[in-house]
C-alpha cells in the first residue's frame, strides 16, 4: 500500500476511535499505537523514498559499468593499435635505415664521380690547350691579308707578292708556301687572304712594314685560332690603351705584357667588334729614322728564285 494511502487509513481510524465511546485507557492506549504507526508509516516512506534514489544510483551505475566496459574496450583496442602501430614504425625504421645506409653508399659514389668528373674536366681543358697549341704553332708563319680585291682568274701569290712591294715597300721576293682566300667577306667586298712564310724573318719584315697601311682599306695581321681571336679581341682594348699611355706593350698570342708584367684580363668585360681584324704585332716607327731602319730587308734581297720540289709540295699543302 501506498504511504499516504496508510497514513489516510490511520487518520479515518484515529477519528472514528475519538467517537466512538471507548474507556480512556483503552482510548489512550489506541492513541499511542495508532502515533506509533504514524511514525512508523512515516519511516517507511523515507525508506522507500530512499531505496528509490538507491534505485536510481544502481542504474546510475549499471549506465557507468557499461560506460566502463566500453572504455576498456576501446582502450584493449587502443592499445592493440598502438601495438600495430608500433610494429609498423619499427619497419618504417628500417627501411629509413637502409635508405640511409643507401643514401650514405650514393654519395660516397657520387663524390667519387664528381672527383672523377673534375679529373677528367682538367684532362680535357689539357688537352684542349695542347690542340689549341699545336694550332697555333700550325699558324705561327701565317698572316692574313685583308681588302685585297678579288679576280675570277687570280693568282693570288702573285698578286701578294705585288702587294708587298707595291704597299709595304718590300722590293725582294719573299718566300711563300700556301697562299689562299678563306673566310668571309670583308674589307673591299673581298674574301681575306692567308699566306704562308717560309721564313719568320721575312714575316716579321712584313709586319713591321705594316704600318704604311695606316689610313688604307688594307690590313695585316697574324694568323690565330678562333679561340685565339677572341680572348686577343678582349685584351686589345687595354692593350692600345696602355700604348697610348707609353708605356711599353705588347700581345703575345692571348697573354698581354704591359711594362713586362703578364696583365691578368680575369677583371675585365669588353665586347669587341667580331668584324674588325686588328694589326697586333706591329711596330710603328715613330721617327724616319727608325721608318728608314724598318724598311730595310732582315736578309739581302734576291731575285724570285725556281720553285723547287719542297716548294711545291709545301704549296699544294
Amino acid at each position: 500500500m501506498d504511504p499516504n494511502d496508510t497514513k489516510l487509513l490511520l487518520e479515518e481510524t484515529s477519528k472514528n476511535t475519538l467517537e466512538a465511546n471507548i474507556e480512556p485507557k483503552t482510548l489512550e492506549v489506541l492513541n499511542k499505537i495508532l502515533n506509533t504507526l504514524l511514525s512508523m508509516n512515516s519511516r517507511i516512506a523515507k525508506i522507500e523514498t530512499e531505496v528509490e534514489k538507491i534505485e536510481d544510483v544502481k542504474q546510475q551505475l549499471s549506465s557507468v559499468v557499461q560506460r566502463m566496459d566500453q572504455v576498456e574496450n576501446n582502450i584493449a583496442d587502443l592499445q592493440q593499435h598502438n601495438k600495430e602501430m608500433e610494429n609498423s614504425f619499427e619497419g618504417m625504421g628500417q627501411v629509413v635505415e637502409k635508405a640511409l645506409e643507401k643514401c650514405e653508399l650514393n654519395r660516397n659514389d657520387i663524390e667519387k664521380i664528381e672527383e672523377t668528373t673534375m679529373q677528367e674536366k682538367s684532362i680535357i681543358k689539357e688537352l684542349q690547350e695542347t690542340v689549341l697549341d699545336l694550332k697555333c704553332r700550325s699558324m705561327k708563319n701565317n698572316l692574313v691579308f685583308n681588302g685585297l680585291t678579288y679576280h675570277p682568274s687570280e693568282d693570288c701569290e702573285a698578286k701578294l707578292q705585288n702587294f708587298i712591294n707595291r704597299q709595304l715597300g718590300i722590293e725582294y721576293m719573299v718566300t711563300l708556301g700556301n697562299v689562299h682566300r678563306f673566310g668571309k667577306y670583308g674589307r673591299n667586298g673581298a674574301r681575306p687572304i692567308v699566306a704562308r712564310f717560309v721564313y719568320r724573318k721575312e714575316l716579321e719584315h712584313v709586319l713591321k712594314q705594316a704600318y704604311r697601311l695606316k689610313n688604307t682599306n688594307f690590313g695585316i695581321n697574324e694568323q690565330f685560332p678562333p679561340e685565339i681571336e677572341i680572348r686577343r679581341r678582349k685584351l686589345y682594348p687595354i692593350f692600345k690603351k696602355e700604348k697610348s699611355l707609353g708605356k711599353q706593350a705588347r700581345l703575345v698570342r692571348d697573354k698581354l705584357y704591359i711594362n713586362g708584367q703578364l696583365f691578368n684580363p680575369e677583371n675585365i668585360n669588353i665586347n669587341p667588334a667580331n668584324n674588325d681584324r686588328e694589326i697586333i704585332n706591329q711596330r710603328t716607327p715613330s721617327t724616319p729614322q727608325h721608318r728608314e731602319a724598318a724598311n730595310s730587308p732582315p736578309i739581302p734581297p734576291r731575285s724570285k728564285r725556281t720553285r723547287t720540289e719542297s716548294d711545291t709540295a709545301e704549296k699544294s699543302r
